[in-house]
């Protein structure tokens, strides 16, 4: 869960396996995004980000 909390157990769904991104979760996407390993999947997410969320009412708004 640690790669949405920062808990630090990136391989522990805390029991919430819908809603908590594990690596494994990350891993079946780069299988998806064709052949990628997990750092490149979390560098598109990154810049994703930074290109089309970050400052925009999405970035700040809470969510709930």
């Amino acid at each position: 869960m640690c790669w949405n909390c920062g808990c630090m157990m990136p391989d522990n769904d805390m029991g919430d396996p819908e809603n908590n991104i594990t690596t494994e979760k990350i891993i079946r996407a780069a299988r998806t995004g064709g052949k990628q390993n997990v750092k490149e999947v979390v560098a598109q997410m990154l810049q994703t980000y930074n290109k089309k969320v970050k400052g925009t009412p999405q970035d700040s708004k809470p969510v709930v």
